[in-house]
């Protein structure tokens, strides 16, 4: 990940999967003010298995519609086990952000790639759209 540009402050972005106390000074920073660190915070949902993905997962899903456009980076991108955490720990949680993406989810179900398939991203996509 390259360096954070200065306006972003670093503190609220996790240094180390560890590191609860940047997790906390984000989710306490609130909405709007981690909006230029939605992609770096995302990253940080990549693997639910990382201690700081439980906390900052529910915090990042309450931000609903306005997260869509950095999820769908995300989407569109080639990490099927990224997709499958963002639609399970953020998009399903989230009428708002799962309404913003219908269409994206809808692509991923009906077209998946081989490693989406392989990772249930398709599955994943269906259970969202309910």
């Amino acid at each position: 990940m390259p360096p954070p540009s200065p306006s972003i402050p670093v503190a609220l972005i996790p240094a180390h999967k560890h590191d609860l106390d940047a997790v906390q000074a984000a989710i306490a920073a609130g909405w709007p003010a981690v909006l230029p660190l939605l992609p770096a915070l995302l990253e940080w949902v990549q693997d639910m298995n990382w201690p700081v993905a439980t906390p900052l997962a529910p915090f990042l899903a309450s931000i609903g519609a306005p997260l869509a456009p950095a999820v769908r980076q995300v989407l569109d991108g080639d990490d099927a086990i990224w997709k499958t955490n963002l639609i399970l720990q953020l998009v399903m949680r989230s009428p708002a952000l799962r309404d913003a993406l219908a269409d994206d989810l809808r692509r991923l179900a009906a077209h998946p790639s081989a490693s989406d398939r392989a990772e249930e991203v398709d599955q994943a996509a269906l259970e969202a759209l309910g």
